[in-house]
């Protein structure tokens, strides 16, 4: 199991949080996940009255419940996968949180672990390269958010494990535009950033696009452009702003 794939794992925890204890939503955001690009952590919405929230710190290779008055964690390392959902569970209850939390899911995830799977820390190195890269991300999305006049709220969503948002565009019929960092996969052997429209709902793009400077388009499969983090020479900021000005003047 390699690092993106363990911590993909890992964030399953606070994603089940999310599903047990929080009202569900019809686009799942209840299951999204913020990043924290200063404790350098990933966290679940709040998750009671008190502001609690079931939080990843990738410094410490921790499961951390924090709050205003909460401070309780659990180091992975050495941990059974059985040994962290029954730590979840006490302490939910100490937490007051009255629904049980459950390991389950309405989603496949490409990987799975048994409950006897021990959890080993990550080398420093790739723990620091994830977490930057996610600060990376994070930036760069609030950063085009603004660029296009919106206040986009940027998540990253479990199954996919994608830091991304998405966004009808203000005055612009009916075009929405969705845009962030994913983790590999077929479209791309590696991290790479992604930005693609709607129209109506349906993937968009104009039939005639200028080359981009950066990264490429993408016509089959995925509808949109990618640049791939080992490729980016310039900040990410730059990648999204050249495609939104080629989609939107072509």
């Amino acid at each position: 199991m390699n690092p993106i794939e363990t911590t993909h794992l890992i964030a399953q925890y606070l994603a089940a949080a999310g599903i047990s204890f929080l009202e569900k939503k019809p686009d799942d955001s209840h299951t999204n996940l913020g990043f924290d690009t200063q404790k350098m952590r990933l966290e679940t919405h709040p998750l009671n009255e008190d502001g609690d929230k079931l939080v990843f710190d990738y410094k410490s290779f921790c499961l951390k419940f924090r709050g205003p008055v909460t401070n309780l964690e659990l180091s992975l390392d050495g941990a059974s996968h059985q040994q962290v959902i029954d730590w979840i569970e006490q302490q939910r209850e100490q937490l007051g949180i009255a629904k049980p939390y459950n390991y389950g899911f309405h989603y496949e995830l490409p990987y799975t672990i048994d409950a006897d799977h021990i959890w080993t820390s990550l080398e420093r190195s790739d723990l620091s390269k994830l977490a930057f890269n996610r600060v990376l991300a994070q930036n760069a999305s609030t950063q085009f958010a603004k660029h296009i006049g919106v206040d986009a709220n940027i998540r990253i969503w479990p199954h996919h494990f994608d830091t991304g948002g998405y966004t009808p565009l203000p005055n612009e019929d009916s075009l929405a535009v969705g845009w962030g960092m994913a983790i590999p996969d077929s479209i791309v052997d590696g991290m790479y950033f992604y930005i693609s429209y709607y129209m109506g709902g349906k993937p968009y793009l104009p039939e005639i696009l200028p080359e981009l400077s950066e990264g490429r388009w993408s016509k089959e499969g995925f509808v949109g452009a990618v640049l791939s983090l080992e490729e980016a020479k310039e900040d990410p900021i730059s990648f999204f702003k050249e495609v939104h000005t080629a989609v939107t003047t072509s």
